[in-house]
């Protein structure tokens, strides 16, 4: 199933599940609130080097980094697990636990299941917004900016494949496990009027591309902000910069701005010391461009056969 099916099996299920009017948005807006929902499978989403309270950290900072990405102030989840021993549920309680006061949200409910297979966890986040932001509504002319730091998947898929030593890596490491996204830029984008936004989960070419899709724009991509232990991943195995645009997890968000807009969400980034800077523009057309050369939406996602 390439890509485009997966969008389109997506677009598919919102059909039939009556959700198609909140496609493209990262959560749903309900007056004044934000919801979202994140769901996975440990055989598809832990990685060997990953204890079990790692891989409920990760999936509630995935859950809020969505928030963060609609223009809201993350403010609380709620879980549900299925493990096969008592054991696993504790230890992904106790990551769940770890991320929330990380965040500063509450955890408001969760529930617990046996599973007799594959574990499995669903975390709902809610958040409050001034203004929901999608991905829909930026315009050709309007600025890229990339909020957060690019690389920390790519460096986890080079050591997946055995391509390198994770440990080498000990930023990397970390950050695989236990990602700490600039959260807290989220109702800035609303507060400063960013047109459309999109944080990466499945890889910033993918993304982007979703963006333009929405959007109904092509996106320049001229420069990006890379982790220094990625830069240095892709000269020990010889790749180009352009495998870096597959990287996954980030969690960095791609926004759409006008220039006053910009303004205002660079100056916050500079306060706040979060890695920031305007990547490219948007332009008439669709699809993704990497210094003028097309650019596959490539990168990591669950396609089912």
């Amino acid at each position: 199933m390439s890509f485009e099916e997966w969008l389109g099996l997506l677009k598919r299920l919102a059909e039939l599940s009556g959700s198609l009017h909140v496609l493209d948005i990262d959560a749903s807006p309900f007056d004044g609130l934000l919801l979202n929902i994140d769901g996975y499978s440990a055989q598809d989403s832990r990685l060997p080097w990953m204890s079990w309270s790692d891989w409920g950290w990760k999936a509630t900072v995935a859950a809020l980094s969505d928030i963060a990405a609609s223009g809201g102030k993350p403010a609380a989840i709620a879980y549900s697990v299925g493990a096969p021993s008592i054991q696993v549920m504790e230890e992904v309680a106790r990551g769940v636990g770890e991320a929330a006061r990380w965040a500063q949200v509450s955890v408001l409910k969760s529930d617990t299941n046996r599973a007799r297979g594959d574990s499995w966890i669903d975390v709902a986040a809610l958040g409050f917004t001034l203004r929901p932001v999608g991905r829909g509504n930026a315009r050709p002319g309007d600025l890229l900016i990339q909020v957060g730091l690019l690389g920390y998947g790519l460096v986890a898929t080079l050591a997946f494949e055995g391509k390198l030593e994770v440990a080498e890596f000990p930023e990397s490491l970390e950050y695989s496990r236990r990602p700490r996204p600039p959260l807290e830029i989220g109702h800035k984008l609303a507060e400063c009027g960013a047109a459309a936004a999109i944080d990466n989960s499945d890889g910033w070419a993918a993304s982007l591309y979703q963006l333009s899709l929405a959007s109904e724009v092509r996106v320049g991509l001229e420069s990006y902000l890379a982790a220094n232990e990625a830069l240095e991943a892709l000269g020990r195995v010889g790749a180009s910069e352009e495998l870096l645009l597959q990287s996954w997890e980030d969690y960095t968000l791609a926004v759409a701005a006008g220039r006053e807009a910009a303004e205002c969400i660079l100056a916050h980034c500079k306060k706040r010391r979060i890695p920031c800077a305007v990547v490219g523009e948007l332009r008439e057309g669709r699809g993704v461009e990497f210094k003028g050369k097309e650019v596959p939406p490539l990168g990591w996602s669950p396609l089912p056969p």
